[in-house]
């Protein structure tokens, strides 16, 4: 990259390039040789501009006709922009003009990289280490090839390889952890950044990987050690934050976890997801109104966080602000319509709010979309037979029945509502599969069905032994 360069090379290159963006303005150019063309191209591939690029090769070719150099950047350029095809042919016709070189095993192994090749690919790699006295160059292009087919224990040999030569490579740091991560490495993951943090003490993302490493082996002392180190190197490292209270809500150390979750905040911004995550930290330490102000923060930040809007409509549910709660939990399922757990809750909000109607819809909107729980099926019921829809009710609890032939819960209901109606004998049958099917559920029933407590018949079957 650019940054590499001297500052008198940086700007003797864009002194270049402005003259040769005015020259093309005017219509005009004058002769540039080969390597300034080839500077000029680079600049303008490395800010992302690879069609500019292209089009300088183009203007290139035409002032150096039989250069082979210029024809090998533009199949670099050309993969790098997906048109695999005509780099194909490009490279072809100098195969038939060239011998093989550093360049062209190169330019050969990332357009089979770009094809899906990856074999192929490897191949070409491990021809141009044979030929170049910077294998480094070639070390992080053969590891990601083998990232790609799985082969984790080679990648990692030459990601090793990479950081003996340049320690400061972040993506190789990061993909050295992901290949250990993958293959289920951690214990060596940790020996090897222990030993690369001894030589590299200040290298953050060692550090960071590090903490995670001891996360997943649930060593979660070392791995908040771990993240205050990188935190300490370099106090913008906003993900060693989340990694950290993360861990601290696994101690359930709540409280410091919001903290941390907040210090983030300073080097970063705010964030809807943060402000989000501090909510559930109070949540969980049972302080509500700080819960409440943090959720409301975070849907402000990000109007689309819809796990926000989920734990806002809970908390207005359960201090009884129904209109909010339904505005909220509607915006939930909105947001995420998918989530059964929105859906449900959404029915239970609407029902509490009075709402029967539009619960009974959701409800049936639920179950014709397959979502077959227990509760749902019973909590239905029980709100038509409420609704005094008594033939619905049983018509619900049939076919929640069929689907679910063992369930207790269903049976109990079942009978109670064939008690409550005085079909005794049918109710007796369900009442007595119910017992055989979960003993335990005499209290969910005459909870359910306080009245039919002074039932004889029903006495007679919770009775038994």
């Amino acid at each position: 990259m650019f940054e590499d360069e001297n500052e008198d090379e940086f700007f003797n290159l864009l002194d270049l390039v402005d003259d040769f963006k005015r020259m093309q303005a005017e219509g005009k150019l004058r002769f540039y040789d080969l390597e300034e063309f080839e500077m000029i191209s680079d600049y303008f591939y490395e800010i992302g501009k690879i069609q500019r690029a292209l089009e300088v090769l183009n203007i290139a070719q035409g002032q150096h006709p039989y250069a082979a150099s210029l024809k090998l950047k533009k199949v670099q350029y050309l993969t790098a922009a997906d048109k695999t095809r005509e780099a194909s042919r490009l490279l072809s016709e100098l195969e038939t003009s060239m011998v093989d070189t550093y360049d062209l095993f190169m330019a050969r192994a990332a357009l089979f990289s770009k094809t899906g090749n990856h074999q192929k690919a490897i191949e070409q790699y491990r021809q141009a280490l044979g030929l170049t006295e910077f294998p480094e160059d070639v070390f992080h292009l053969l590891a990601l090839e083998y990232q790609l087919i799985g082969a984790y224990d080679k990648a990692l040999k030459y990601l090793k390889q990479t950081l003996e030569v340049f320690p400061e490579d972040e993506i190789a740091l990061y993909n050295l952890a992901l290949c250990y991560d993958l293959s289920e490495k951690e214990e060596e993951a940790i020996e090897y950044l222990n030993d690369f943090i001894n030589t590299n003490p200040y290298s953050e993302i060692a550090w960071y990987h590090l903490g995670i490493m001891y996360t997943k082996l649930g060593d979660l002392k070392e791995a908040v050690k771990a993240y205050d180190y990188a935190i300490l190197i370099d106090e913008y490292f906003s993900a060693a934050y989340y990694e950290k209270a993360r861990v601290l809500e696994q101690e359930y150390r709540y409280l410091e976890a919001a903290e941390t979750y907040l210090a983030s905040f300073e080097y970063e911004g705010a964030s809807g997801y943060g402000y989000y995550k501090i909510a559930l930290c109070y949540l969980r330490l049972h302080k509500e109104a700080k819960a409440e102000s943090y959720l409301s923060k975070a849907v402000q930040e990000d109007p689309d966080l819809e796990e926000a809007y989920y734990e806002l409509a809970l908390i207005k549910d359960e201090k009884k602000i129904w209109s909010e709660a339904v505005f909220l939990i509607a915006k939930a399922v909105e947001l995420d319509p998918e989530n059964w757990q929105f859906r449900h809750s959404s029915a239970l909000i609407h029902r509490r709010a009075g709402k029967l109607d539009e619960a009974v819809i959701i409800y049936q909107k639920l179950i014709e979309d397959g979502y077959y729980d227990g509760n749902t099926f019973t909590e239905y019921a029980q709100l038509l037979f409420d609704m005094c829809e008594f033939d619905e009710g049983m018509t619900v609890l049939y076919k929640a029945l069929e689907l679910m032939p063992e369930s207790g819960a269903i049976h109990y209901q079942l009978a109670g509502y064939l008690f409550t109606i005085k079909e005794s004998d049918e109710g007796g049958i369900y009442l007595n599969k119910a017992l055989r099917l979960d003993p335990g559920g005499r209290s969910f029933f005459l909870a359910l069905f306080p009245w039919l407590k002074e039932n004889k018949a029903v006495s007679y079957y919770l009775n038994q032994d």
